[in-house]
């Protein structure tokens, strides 16, 4: 006859105590006090040593510990040791659908009410570490709060080699270890390094099934203050590209009548853990974030009795991550966005579009602008970390508005409720990439991945870590005159300084000037930002002056450090020289006529 205690640690592992004295009892819970020390040491490969010291301590005095089986979600599990206090245990290990069972039999037992024994099980594990492109992530998940768990504390080793730093959530107590409390919170999360870097191929397909010309876009994974984007090629160029109120960076191209466009597009792409200090966040509306949207329903009732409850960001992601749970099944093509009252409506079917849309219904409801980030979101293990979107195998998720940093902070709920409480709100990771933000339309712009050619069967999303830091294809501003060679006197002909980005990379701040010497022609404009492949026209106003000659001007532009000019001439008008001539004839022709009637007159008269 068995008593189960069912225990959660590192890397999903489940420990199951197995005790057995009286065949024909069933035993509840609360007959053994389980207390646990569990070391865990990284080797610079990554390869994790757990060592287990465990001590079981009688409730009763009818009942005695027998054997330890351990559940491990893992099939790379080697070198297993274990003894006791009567020496080596041999264990009984199982491997079967990617599962490690480990099962051990005592060799002491202690009988009486009060009395301890304890038992330490080493192993080598391959999923507690893992190196990501630049980064190294440790991963080491929490345990339920089950009341035959006396202590648990938890060390950490980690190699120098792994660099520094980047988060550890929690961070440790003062003997730098961590306890159960710690532990029932979500576990222990830790990332080292300083940026994340990314490979990234995108394809597009832009359709015209009309009979006239389109302009049509797509949306390119923008700048954000935790990504840098450099857009190493864009095939075919579009005509221009520009940023949105929500910071998107949308390319236009012109698509002929029943035409078809395949665009691909290669970027280089760095994460980071905390906002750039030289990324510079456009000016917004926050009004414009707190309205409800399809999807975002802000004034129902639900909604709003939930914003008078939940009053901060964190309130409002603990209660989303906790209140809705992730269905695996709806992971499938086609699935329906419920939006935030359909997640209220059925929690238990939540995958990240109802994380994220009740978090930011709540949020607007609260007066916390937020908005959703659409993209790529890298996981090792699915069923932690799932991605929800099938087009692509994408990944959405909240963000608000930090009024005192004046940033957009991105906070993940759907990550937070699979992993059992793993902190994603005052952290993120470097995992996430931001291919469209969602924040004055519920749904527009779409991600890559959402362009698809039905024909093509091969993904249009391509995501893979760099084998360095990304090559920089800087930023290169070209620019011209727009205006014409000749000008009539007395027009207003009309122009342009067409400044164009042909690099990889924003440029910021660029000084434009112009002035004429013949036509009042006078520009002074700063860019505050020019995205890749766009192009800027900045018009110039002038006002020809009249003449009946010919002058000869010169327009001086100045981009930043760049000079140069254009001449122009400055035509007298013809037709105005005519028409003084012809009004000159017509003249001398009504004074002749006029002259010859009184001449007649008095010609006749005499």
């Amino acid at each position: 006859m068995n008593l189960r205690g069912i225990f959660r640690f590192a890397a999903s592992v489940i420990a199951v105590l197995s005790l057995c004295l009286l065949p024909s009892k069933v035993l509840a819970t609360g007959e053994f006090q389980a207390d646990y020390d569990v070391q865990y040491a990284i080797a610079p490969t990554g390869k994790t040593i757990v060592t287990q010291h465990v001590t079981l301590t009688n409730k009763r005095s009818d009942y005695y510990p027998k054997q330890y089986t351990l559940l491990l979600d893992s099939d790379k599990i080697t070198n297993v040791i274990a003894y006791d206090d009567g020496g080596i245990i041999t264990p009984t290990i199982s491997v079967k659908g990617g599962k490690t069972e480990i099962t051990l039999v005592f060799n002491v037992k202690a009988i009486g009410l009060g009395k301890s024994s304890s038992f330490s099980l080493r192993y080598e594990h391959n999923g507690v570490a893992s190196q990501n492109g630049q980064i190294w992530e440790i991963y080491i998940p929490g345990i339920t709060n089950d009341p035959d768990i006396g202590s648990y504390t938890v060390s950490l080793a980690v190699p120098p080699t792994f660099g520094p730093a980047a988060y550890v959530s929690p961070l440790p107590g003062p003997s730098n270890t961590w306890d159960k409390a710690q532990m029932i919170r979500g576990g222990i999360s830790a990332a080292y390094g300083s940026a994340q870097n990314f490979d990234v191929a995108l394809k597009y397909s832009l359709q015209n099934t009309g009979f006239v010309p389109t302009i049509q876009t797509i949306a390119l994974p923008p700048d954000t203050a935790f990504q840098k984007v450099t857009l190493s090629s864009l095939t075919p160029a579009p005509q221009t590209v520009d940023r949105d109120a929500d910071g998107n960076w949308l390319a236009r191209y012109l698509v002929a009548p029943k035409q078809t466009v395949s665009i691909a597009a290669r970027l280089g792409i760095s994460t980071y853990l905390y906002p750039r200090k030289e990324f510079r966040a456009p000016p917004i509306d926050t009004a414009a974030y707190l309205k409800p949207q399809d999807y975002w329903q802000v004034t129902d009732p639900k909604i709003q009795a939930l914003a008078n409850i939940y009053k901060t960001p964190q309130q409002i992601y603990a209660y989303v991550s906790t209140a809705l749970t992730y269905d695996y099944s709806r992971v499938t093509a086609g699935t329906t966005r419920l939006g935030a009252i359909g997640a209220l409506e059925h929690p238990t079917q939540a995958v990240c579009m109802e994380f994220t849309d009740l978090f930011i219904a709540i949020a607007r409801a609260a007066g916390i602008p937020a908005r959703r980030d659409v993209g790529f979101a890298y996981t090792n293990n699915p069923k932690l970390r799932p991605l929800s979107l099938v087009s692509d195998v994408l990944h959405a998720w909240p963000e608000y508005y930090d009024a005192n940093a004046h940033t957009w902070i991105p906070v993940d709920p759907t990550w937070a409720n699979t992993t059992g409480g793993a902190d994603y709100f005052s952290k993120l990771d470097f995992n996430h990439i931001v291919f469209a933000v969602n924040g004055l339309d519920s749904t527009l712009p779409y991600p890559a991945g959402f362009y698809h050619d039905p024909s093509v069967t091969a993904r249009d999303v391509d995501v893979t870590f760099a084998q360095s830091t990304i090559k920089t294809i800087p930023a290169s501003i070209t620019s011209s005159i727009e205006f014409p060679s000749q000008v009539g006197a007395g027009t207003d002909p009309t122009g342009s300084i067409v400044v164009t980005n042909k690099g990889g990379e924003s440029a910021y701040t660029i000084a434009v000037s112009a002035a004429s010497d013949v036509g009042g022609i006078k520009l002074t404009q700063v860019i505050p930002e020019l995205l890749p492949y766009a192009t800027v026209r900045l018009p110039l106003h002038s006002a020809m002056p009249q003449t009946l000659r010919s002058l000869h001007g010169t327009i001086h532009a100045q981009v930043n450090d760049a000079t140069f000019t254009q001449s122009f001439t400055v035509q007298p008008i013809v037709w105005l020289i005519g028409l003084i001539v012809l009004f000159a004839l017509l003249s001398l022709v009504i004074l002749w006529r006029l002259v010859y009637v009184l001449l007649w007159k008095r010609f006749r008269k005499h």
